[in-house]
């Protein structure tokens, strides 16, 4: 096989496997867990009703936040074989969302020169609490740049960041 053949497909390869990924390396992770709280015995949850997305931000005008978000936690709970229920849970889940479309950060060039841009953060936090105590039992927070990407692309970052806020569950 030539050499050009090789290298076409080895960038063909490339391509195909890197295709489908969305950039994460901003979103940071934290997350913590009660150590009195076995998370395996809870099977029921209900997500409360105020739970979701700051209204009025640049992201909830060209997608709805709230309705993937939820979708996203559901699934990742799901995948937990934790269920959803009406009445009665054995835990609530809380989360709140909002994006910061106005901060801005430092940027230091080579030559150590300060300049000033817009850099706008969005964060989440989730916390799981136990339906009979109150106490919350498991308490995760995200925050990451926001980017003016595809709809699709927004969804893909809006799962990974649930599904790393789960993870440790």
């Amino acid at each position: 096989m030539s050499k050009l053949l090789k290298n076409m497909l080895m960038g063909l390869l490339i391509a195909g496997f890197t295709s489908g990924c969305v950039k994460t390396d901003d979103i940071e992770v934290v997350a913590l867990k009660s150590e009195k709280a076995n998370l395996e015995g809870y099977k029921t949850y209900q997500i409360l009703d105020e739970s979701g997305f700051e209204k009025n931000t640049a992201l909830s005008e060209t997608m709805d936040v709230n309705v993937e978000l939820q979708q996203t936690v559901n699934t990742e709970l799901a995948k937990k074989g934790k269920v959803p229920v009406a009445k009665n849970p054995d835990f609530y889940v809380a989360y709140m969302a909002a994006a910061d479309m106005d901060a801005i950060k430092e940027k230091v060039d080579k030559k150590g020169k300060t300049t000033i841009e817009n850099a706008p953060t969005a964060g989440i936090l989730l916390a799981l609490i136990d339906a009979n105590t109150g106490e919350i039992i498991y308490l995760s927070s995200a925050e990451g740049d926001v980017k003016n990407l595809p709809l699709e692309e927004r969804r893909k970052r809006i799962n990974y960041t649930i599904k790393e806020m789960l993870g440790a569950m």
